[in-house]
């Protein structure tokens, strides 16, 4: 008896009180939180132009769009309704017979807690049409972002799902590559081993393997350039996915535009070598005599300036870094002095990050600022907000931020970039 009570308290609760019925998509009145089914609140709402109703029990009024689904109500329903019929199952249909069926919608009274006449609807052929023509008279004016907002989550969810597809394939294939390679290697060694009269490893134990069984060198070196060409289609696939996605993503970078840098010859340092297309600078391997004085070139400091000058706008370019112990990259004012010799910080109008003896800085004032990174990176990219006052670095590869300085005021004067390349043998490039 107890358990039959309950299972009609549970059919209550997942009941309508306009249809008698159970919920069918359900919504629940934001105003004041009753819930009805979907089409239900369409008929309430059907006479008004901007599709508001109230509320068919508390009469709340509710503006156009002032329900949401409610996803959770739906869920026990289902479950109760599962119950239901379970209870139907073992009772033979009492519960069926003491709870009469729902009449059909054009020969019930209206119930007293409903206040729209339903006559003027016309009967509903069947559920769905009910369900599309609720559909049709529930689109208020901010359907449309709803609908916006359903798209953008199931593009999240399609991109996460691409993403981790991408991000299991490239960890199998770099499993199965590493392990090749490693089997390889390991055939390498053991050929060195057999040439050299036993394993270099274990000196003294006399091999045990027959003559079928040794590695061949013709055979591994066929492996090895067949690896290779494998290697090599690889890396030219994913160049090409980078360049699509620098394409497709240029606008999530904040609007910075990216710049086509090159060299100034006339300005570079006389130990400074700047190469034919003025997108690489090197040091001299021996230095050669200073040319005529000029006031565009730096005479203490390694330095070199970019042809182009930003005064306006967002600007954006990236730097290749080759091993080296000694550079620094960034952006510097036009006219930053060019004699004598003194520290690269913002207070000489310079604001650069670099490697000083194997320490990634930040060249800040009144003394230089030091970057804790894993790893010095490859390319490192410059991000300069003219307007903002904000010149910003971070991992061209990974596009982790490295460094951000303080806001300045550039008042009008025109920012280059700039390179400086110390004692070591160090290769800045500007990436194309």
């Amino acid at each position: 008896m107890a358990q039959g009570n309950a299972v009609k308290n549970l059919r209550e609760e997942a009941t309508c009180a306009v249809c008698l019925d159970f919920f069918h998509r359900p919504v629940m009145l934001l105003p004041c939180g009753h819930n009805f089914c979907r089409s239900c609140v369409a008929r309430c709402a059907q006479k008004s132009q901007d599709g508001a109703g109230s509320c068919p029990l508390c009469r709340l009024p509710f503006p156009p769009g002032g329900f949401c689904p409610n996803r959770q109500l739906a869920n026990v329903v289902a479950a109760v309704r599962e119950l239901v019929e379970g209870e139907d199952l073992c009772l033979g249909g009492d519960l069926e017979r003491r709870v009469p069926p729902a009449e059909p919608l054009e020969d019930r009274e209206p119930t007293p807690s409903s206040s729209r006449p339903q006559e003027h609807l016309g009967p509903p052929q069947n559920k769905r049409q009910e369900d599309e023509r609720a559909a049709t008279l529930l689109t208020p004016p901010g359907g449309a972002q709803q609908s916006l907002m359903a798209r953008v989550e199931a593009e999240r969810q399609k991109l996460l799902a691409v993403l981790g597809g991408l991000r299991g394939l490239v960890g199998q294939q770099e499993s199965w590559l590493l392990a090749r390679l490693g089997h390889l290697r390991r055939g390498l060694e053991e050929a060195k081993g057999w040439q050299g009269g036993g394993n270099p490893w274990d000196a003294g134990v006399a091999p045990s393997r027959s003559t079928e069984q040794r590695p061949r060198p013709l055979e591994l070196e066929a492996e090895l350039e067949d690896f290779s060409q494998k290697n090599n289609a690889l890396e030219a696939v994913v160049e090409r996915l980078k360049d699509v996605l620098a394409c497709s993503l240029e606008e999530d970078l904040g609007g910075y535009q990216k710049a086509n840098v090159t060299l100034d010859p006339a300005t570079a340092h006389p130990q400074i070598l700047v190469s034919p297309d003025g997108r690489s600078a090197r040091r001299r391997k021996t230095p050669r005599d200073p040319p005529p004085g000029s006031s565009e070139r730096f005479e203490a400091l390694r330095c070199v300036l970019g042809r182009q000058g930003f005064a306006a706008g967002r600007h954006r370019w990236a730097v290749e870094v080759s091993p080296g112990p000694d550079w620094a990259l960034g952006v510097a004012r036009e006219f930053v002095p060019r004699k004598g010799c003194f520290g690269l910080s913002p207070a000489r109008g310079v604001w650069a990050v670099g490697q000083w003896l194997g320490q990634l800085r930040a060249l800040t004032w009144p003394s230089p600022t030091c970057l804790h990174l894993a790893r010095v990176p490859k390319r490192i990219e410059v991000a300069l907000d003219y307007g903002g006052g904000r010149v910003a670095f971070r991992d061209a590869d990974s596009e982790v931020e490295i460094f951000a300085f303080p806001p300045a005021a550039f008042a009008g004067e025109r920012l280059r970039p700039l390179l400086w390349l110390g004692e070591g043998p160090a290769l800045l490039t500007f990436c194309p």
